[in-house]
C-alpha cells in the first residue's frame, strides 16, 4: 500500500503538475483528493481511528485545493 501511495505521488511529482492547464491541475488535485478519502475510509474499517482522522483532514484539505484551484 505505501509503495502504491508513494508511486502515486512521484506520478503527481513528476508529471509537471504545477505547469500544467487548469482543467488537468484540477483533475490530478480531485483524483488525489478521492484517493485521500479512499484511504480514510479503509483506515477507519480497519479501526485505526487516529490515521483516519489524519487521512479524513488530509481529504478536505485536499478538496478545498481542487476548489481553490478551480475557480
Amino acid at each position: 500500500m505505501a509503495g502504491m501511495i508513494s508511486g502515486v505521488m512521484d506520478d503527481l511529482h513528476n508529471s509537471g503538475l504545477s505547469g500544467r492547464a487548469g482543467g488537468e491541475r484540477r483533475d490530478h488535485l480531485e483524483y488525489l483528493a478521492d484517493l485521500l478519502g479512499e484511504l480514510q475510509q479503509m483506515a477507519e474499517r480497519e479501526g485505526c481511528h487516529k490515521l483516519s482522522r489524519m487521512l479524513a483532514i488530509s481529504h478536505a484539505e485536499a478538496q478545498r485545493e481542487t476548489h481553490r484551484r478551480g475557480t
